[in-house]
């Protein structure tokens, strides 16, 4: 493994344990099955994503987007809040632990872009936040970042003699 592929684990499980971390604050873990708590969408995000989505379409100056925000994104909150929960949930996840990484990088870069697109409005600082992350998300993707210290590694071997992952 050289020390690129070392430096590119560490952003990996960094980035992943960041969407990990935003994705369990959304669920709730009340109800119980054999003693493990069952995660579910918390009230809260439900109750707050339909308010947030409308504040974004209302300042967006990007019409296009602004239009799909108020004729899918707020008429389909609850649709949205689940995904985005549950998205960003596996994608961090996938990213820590290292598998199936590739798929799980674009996902967050078009996780990210919506983002980005969504609080359009807002200032340079939350603007280069998101457009950080979806170059990391591309990078990540691209450099199939999984290979070292991750899942994939082991998973997905060369067959070549004298190649590693």
């Amino acid at each position: 493994m050289t020390v690129a592929g070392r430096w590119m684990a560490v952003v990996r499980i960094a980035v992943g344990l960041l969407f990990l971390e935003s994705g369990i604050h959304k669920l709730s873990w009340g109800e119980r099955a054999a003693g493990l708590p069952i995660p579910a969408l918390s009230e809260r995000w439900q109750q707050s994503l339909p308010r947030r989505l409308l504040e974004f379409a209302e300042k967006n100056p990007l019409s296009w987007y602004r239009s799909f925000l108020y004729h899918v994104g707020i008429p389909h909150a609850r649709l949205f809040a689940s995904l985005v929960a549950w998205g960003e949930l596996l994608i961090g996840l996938s990213l820590g632990i290292g598998l199936l990484t590739r798929f799980a990088s674009f996902a967050g870069a078009f996780l990210t872009g919506n983002y980005f697109l969504a609080n359009f409005w807002m200032g340079l600082c939350q603007r280069n936040l998101d457009l950080l992350l979806l170059i990391l998300f591309l990078v990540l993707g691209c450099a199939d970042a999984g290979r070292s210290w991750g899942l994939d590694g082991r998973l997905f071997r060369s067959k070549k003699p004298g190649v590693s992952a």
